[in-house]
């Protein structure tokens, strides 16, 4: 049963059933983009959303968090992005890929923030994902656009993936697709499917 928690700072309800996915919105389902450009259809990645219709036929509980450029956000950003963010899952929803959540996060914690999410970092947003789920945070996966881990295998009970990506500048196909084949098998083997 599908039950939705809307909220400025995101979205959260139960779909899928098994272990934890959490994605960076940016760069991984949306197309790198500059600063101040506006995002289009075609910045959302399509063949990443077929990938993701496949982890909701397998029950698989994911979402996706973002961090704003900016923090503290002011009142105009929190609503382009709430707004950002209800336009995403409404496409999703639509394509049989709707995610588990939607949650803002920043990197680190500034001066006098309080230990609160959203817009806590990023370790303690996780950490709460799994157990606003009651996941085993070893059930728990965190795939990240990069090419360093920011988490080491002593610091988080939880799997950390770095997505090598392609840029939307004209990688050939072939690779993307073999980028996804490769991030779900790594998904499936990290949450023990077969």
């Amino acid at each position: 049963m599908e039950t939705d928690v809307l909220y400025v700072h995101g979205i959260r309800r139960q779909e899928g059933s098994v272990g934890l996915v959490i994605f960076e919105r940016d760069d991984i389902l949306l197309h790198q983009r500059p600063q101040f450009g506006d995002y289009t259809l075609g910045d959302i990645d399509t063949e990443f959303v077929t990938m993701l219709q496949d982890m909701r036929e397998l029950r698989v509980r994911f979402g996706f968090v973002w961090r704003h450029p900016t923090f503290p956000a002011t009142r105009g950003a929190r609503i382009e992005s709430a707004r950002l963010t209800q336009l995403l899952d409404a496409l999703l929803k639509v394509s049989a890929a709707s995610p588990d959540f939607w949650i803002e996060t920043i990197h680190s914690r500034g001066p006098g923030q309080p230990p609160s999410w959203p817009g806590a970092p990023e370790l303690d947003v996780v950490l709460e994902l799994a157990e606003w789920y009651d996941v085993d945070p070893t059930m728990t996966v965190l795939v990240r656009k990069g090419e360093f881990h920011h988490y080491s295998s002593a610091t988080a009970a939880f799997t950390e993936i770095l997505y090598p990506g392609l840029d939307a500048s004209g990688s050939p196909d072939s690779d993307r697709r073999a980028s996804l084949v490769w991030l779900k098998t790594k998904i499936k083997h990290a949450l023990n499917l077969p």
